[in-house]
């Protein structure tokens, strides 16, 4: 006879092994901290522009991405964002702090592939990358 106690266990258990799975709070590979750029030129409508970001990873589940970007050889501000950064299996999301009201407000979502992490980005975005002639956005780890 089956006992029905086991069974019931059993499914609670992989009920809350599912749910700690997708909360986002996976340990953090061990090289996965570091610093991760990004660059990309080219021309769209004879302007010229630039890009380049960088992401930095601690180990404390903090983030900084940097951004510097140039439209016509005219560079902007360098623009910084912060935040706390989760590890979900494969993917880790990035949640941006802001000073109002102190709380998270845009999340970016990258697959972990190697030594690169590769943006998910929504497909109208990518159209926009692509007409812009931008490469796809991948951040690969810089050693040293």
């Amino acid at each position: 006879m089956i006992n029905y106690r086991v069974i019931v266990s059993l499914a609670v258990a992989a009920l809350v092994a599912g749910a700690c799975r997708s909360s986002g709070n996976d340990p953090i590979p061990a090289g996965l901290p570091g610093s991760y750029v990004y660059a990309g030129k080219g021309s769209t409508f004879k302007k010229q522009w630039e890009f380049s970001a960088r992401l930095d990873l601690t180990p404390d589940h903090r983030y900084a991405l940097t951004l510097d970007k140039a439209f016509d050889g005219n560079a902007d501000r360098t623009e910084t964002d912060v935040g706390t950064y989760t590890v979900s299996g494969d993917h880790i999301q990035l949640r941006e702090e802001r000073s109002v009201q102190g709380k998270s407000q845009d999340m970016h979502k990258l697959q972990i592939k190697a030594d690169s992490l590769i943006a998910e980005v929504g497909w109208t975005a990518e159209l926009f990358i692509k007409g812009m002639g931008a490469p796809n956005v991948v951040f690969v780890k810089r050693r040293g």
